[in-house]
C-alpha cells in the first residue's frame, strides 16, 4: 500500500495535498520543465532582441518562473474542475475522486495561483501585465470548452488542437517579462521558436494518451481509439517532424554551432526508436515509454539551445534590461 491508499479524510492537510500533487501535479518534474523552458525562450528573445550582447539573468527570471509554475498548476486545477464528473467514474482510485482533496480546497489553491501570476506581472511591468492578462483570460475560455463544450467533445482532434493554443501565448509571456515589451513586438524567428514550442508539446500530448486495447477505457477519450494504434504514433512523429524542422531554421538563422544540430538530430532519432520499438512490440510499457520519450524530449530539447545559446553569447547575472 502507498501513501495515498493510506490517506483518509482525518489525514492532515498537507499530506493529502502533498498526495494529490504528487499524483496530479509533481513538483519536481514541472520545476525542471519550468526553469529549461523559460531559460530557452528567455535567451532566444535577448539573443533576438539584444545581438552581440550576453545573455542575462535577473530578478525577472525566477518571477518569470514563478508565473509559469503558477498557471501551469492553475491550468491543472482547471482541468480537474473541468473533467470531474468523468474523472469520478473512470478513475475513482485518485486522491481527488476519494474526496482526500475537494474541488473547493484546489478552487481556494488556483485562486492564490493565479493572484501570484498577477503579482508575478505588476513586478514586471505593462507588457507581462498584459500578456498574463491574455493568457489567464484564454485559460478562463478553456475551462468554459470555449462555450461550445458539447461540439468540442464530439470532435476530439479540434479540441486537442484549441487547447494546445495555451502554449504560444506562455512562450509570448516570457517575451515580455524579459524584454519588458509587448509581445506583438516578438520577432518572427521566437515566433517560430514558439510553433516549434507547439509541436514538441502536441508531440508529447499525443505520445501521452497512446494505449494498447486492454488498456482503452470506455467513455475516456486516446488518440489510439480516434487515430488508431500505429497510426497515433505516425501523427506524433509527423509533429516531431515539424517541431524539428521550425528548430533547425531557428538555428541557421542564428548561426548555432554544430552542437545545436547534432543535438536536434539526436534526439529525433531517440523519439524515431520508440516510436518503431512500440510500432513492432506494442505492449504497455513501450506505450508508456512513448510519453517518458517525449517528456524527457521536451527538457533536452531546451537545453540544447540554453547551452549554444550560452556557448556563444556568454552570461551575466544580475541587473536589469
Amino acid at each position: 500500500m502507498n501513501d495515498a491508499e493510506s490517506l483518509t479524510l482525518d489525514s492532515p492537510f498537507h499530506r493529502r495535498l502533498k498526495a494529490y500533487l504528487d499524483e496530479r501535479f509533481p513538483l519536481t518534474s514541472h520545476l525542471s520543465m519550468v526553469v529549461i523552458y523559460f531559460l530557452a525562450n528567455q535567451f532566444l528573445a535577448q539573443a533576438l532582441g539584444r545581438p552581440g550582447e550576453p545573455l542575462q539573468i535577473g530578478w525577472f527570471t525566477p518571477v518569470g518562473m514563478l508565473f509559469l509554475l503558477c498557471i501551469f498548476f492553475h491550468l491543472r486545477v482547471f482541468d480537474e474542475h473541468k473533467d470531474y464528473a468523468l474523472d469520478v467514474v473512470h478513475y475513482p482510485h485518485r486522491v481527488l475522486s476519494r474526496g482526500l482533496i475537494t474541488l473547493r480546497h484546489l478552487k481556494i489553491l488556483g485562486a492564490i495561483a493565479i493572484a501570484v501570476e498577477v503579482l508575478c506581472a505588476l513586478l514586471s511591468g505593462w507588457p507581462a501585465l498584459v500578456a498574463v492578462g491574455v493568457t489567464i483570460v484564454f485559460s478562463w475560455i478553456m475551462l468554459h470548452e470555449f462555450f461550445v463544450a458539447r461540439w468540442l467533445r464530439a470532435h476530439f482532434i479540434v479540441y486537442a488542437i484549441s487547447h494546445m493554443l495555451i502554449m504560444p501565448l506562455l512562450t509570448a509571456t516570457i517575451f515580455s517579462f524579459t524584454m519588458r515589451r509587448p509581445f506583438w513586438e516578438a520577432p518572427w524567428l521566437f515566433w517560430a521558436y514558439a510553433a516549434a514550442d507547439f509541436f514538441a508539446f502536441a508531440n508529447w500530448e499525443i505520445s501521452r494518451k497512446i494505449r494498447v486495447p486492454e488498456d482503452e477505457i470506455e467513455g475516456v477519450d486516446s488518440y489510439s481509439s480516434h487515430f488508431g494504434l500505429f497510426t497515433a504514433g505516425y501523427v506524433a512523429m509527423g509533429l516531431r517532424g515539424l517541431n524539428t524542422i521550425l528548430a533547425w531554421v531557428v538555428g541557421v538563422y542564428l548561426e548555432l554551432g554544430t552542437f545545436y544540430y547534432v543535438g536536434l538530430v539526436g534526439l529525433l532519432l531517440i523519439t524515431i526508436y520508440a516510436q518503431l520499438r512500440f510500432r513492432f512490440y506494442p505492449t504497455r510499457r513501450n506505450a508508456k515509454h512513448l510519453e517518458s520519450y517525449a517528456g524527457a524530449y521536451i527538457i533536452l530539447f531546451y537545453f540544447v539551445l540554453v547551452a549554444e545559446l550560452l556557448r556563444i553569447h556568454g552570461l551575466t547575472i544580475g541587473g536589469a534590461l
